[in-house]
């Protein structure tokens, strides 16, 4: 009985370094998120949002334009839907929703 406990309890802190350390789950101070750093730069499903002429704060501006996976596939689709409509670029015309299991969880936008 005594075997199993050690393992149980070896297997229960080997989980708990895993999800808190290690996993998709365990946090990015970068990107205060949740989930890893590799997750939210390089595996997160994203939708694409861009604001037109984002100066002028009209939210009505704001249209999807499209999805991707990594924050760096974001940007470039946010860059090339901004060349698409002759509009100059602005960093803060573009937002990443990670979503998953269908839900809207984080936004980011790629941080170098």
């Amino acid at each position: 009985m005594g075997d199993i406990l050690k393992i149980a309890f070896w297997l229960g802190c080997f989980y708990l370094i895993y999800t808190n350390f290690i996993g998709e789950e365990s946090g990015c101070d970068k990107y205060a998120s949740k989930f890893s750093c590799s997750y939210v730069e390089k595996k997160a499903k994203y939708d694409v949002y861009y604001w037109r002429n984002v100066s002028e704060g009209d939210e009505e501006d704001e249209k999807l334009i499209g999805a991707t996976v990594g924050l760096a596939q974001c940007k470039n689709m946010a860059i090339a839907h901004a060349n698409y409509i002759h509009e100059r670029w602005n960093e803060r015309a573009y937002i990443c929703m990670l979503v998953k299991d269908g839900r809207n969880l984080e936004k980011h936008r790629l941080l170098y």
